[in-house]
This record gives C-alpha cells, sequence and structure tokens, in this order.
C-alpha cells in the first residue's frame, strides 16, 4: 500500500492479492486521527460532528468490487475490556508518546512494539490482569503499524509470550483463515 497526501486529499494504492483463481484488494484498516481543537463559544455543544468519507473506485473497477465501511471506535472495539479510564494513571510506562513520535515513520512504530513487547514479557505474570490485556492490545496496533503487510510480508518474530489473542489482532487476521494466500514469511532479527 501507498499514500498520498495533499492538503484536502488523502489517496491510497491498494496492494493486489493473488488467490488461485481470482485477484482481490487487500483489507485496510483505517484509523483517522484528528488534530487540533474546535475553538467554540457554544454553551451546549453538540454531541458529535457529521464527518463525509469517500471512496472512489476507478471506472475500470467499479462494476467488479465494493467497498465494506464498518465505522467503529476503538472503544466500541475493545468493549469488552475495562475503560481505560478506570485503569490507574501510569499503568502503561510507553505511554503517553513522546511528543516527536513519528505515526508515519515504520520504525517508529517497531521501536514502540518493542518497547511494548519488552513490558509485556517483563509482567508475564499479569497475563490475566486488565492492564496486560491491554497492553497486549497495544502491542499488536504498533506492531501492525510497523509491519501493514503482517502476515502476508515480512514480519520480525515476536515474543512467543504475547499471543495472537485480543480484539484488535483477531479482527486483523480475520482476512488471512482462508489459506490461499500463500507463504507467509518471516524476517529475522
Amino acid at each position: 500500500m501507498s499514500l498520498t497526501t495533499t492538503s484536502t486529499d488523502t489517496s491510497f494504492c491498494v496492494d493486489m492479492v493473488q488467490h488461485e483463481t481470482r485477484l482481490s484488494l487487500a483489507s485496510l484498516c483505517l484509523s483517522i486521527r484528528f488534530v487540533g481543537n474546535i475553538q467554540s463559544q457554544l454553551q451546549n455543544p453538540p454531541t458529535f460532528i457529521p464527518l463525509k468519507l469517500s471512496i472512489h473506485i476507478p471506472e475500470a473497477y467499479a462494476s467488479q468490487i465494493s467497498p465494506i465501511v464498518e465505522c467503529i471506535s476503538l472503544h466500541v472495539a475493545l468493549s469488552g475490556r475495562p475503560s481505560l479510564n478506570s485503569l490507574p494513571e501510569g499503568s502503561f510506562p510507553f505511554f503517553p508518546l513522546a511528543s516527536d513520535f513519528n505515526h508515519l515513520n515504520g520504525r517508529t512504530w517497531a521501536l514502540l512494539a518493542d518497547t511494548i513487547q519488552d513490558w509485556l514479557a517483563d509482567n508475564i505474570s499479569l497475563t490475566h490482569s486488565d492492564v496486560w490485556l491491554w497492553g497486549r492490545e497495544f502491542f499488536w496496533m504498533a506492531f501492525v503499524a510497523a509491519f501493514p503487510g503482517f502476515p502476508r510480508r515480512e514480519w520480525p518474530l515476536w515474543d512467543p509470550k504475547i499471543g495472537m489473542e485480543g480484539e484488535f489482532i483477531t479482527y486483523w487476521m480475520s482476512d488471512f483463515g482462508s489459506g490461499s494466500e500463500g507463504s507467509l514469511k518471516v524476517l529475522r532479527h
């Protein structure tokens, strides 16, 4: 996948996936973060702001494929877990992220994933605690951000004490259960 951004538009070039008898587009897990504050003097501010997201499929493919868009907030996706607000402050030594954290740099995400992995491995006795389970969710989010082609492309081995469990990684891997994706590649350190 490649990304092109202008002041008002973002374009994605989505990877093609070769199956035995067909081609398809790789799924994207899209996250949208909003930077800045709304300056308002409203006494009763709205509880939400409606946004419009458009997906343009080139005409040559429009009759063959169609997107399925799901809007799931992180809170809803992880609703089986207690709220982060209910956990003690300072539960995660890797948060808050440094002010110079570059979310566009895969290496930055890989370093964060390594930091979280080390914390999880050091706290393995807490595997059933809410803090550890949230940490595992954060690990998989950072790992996939660092290696967005996972599991189809190269990726490093992670500590085997960290299972491929949790809401995020289960959702991410849901497209890879058919076995028709071909071999998986592991990048060893």
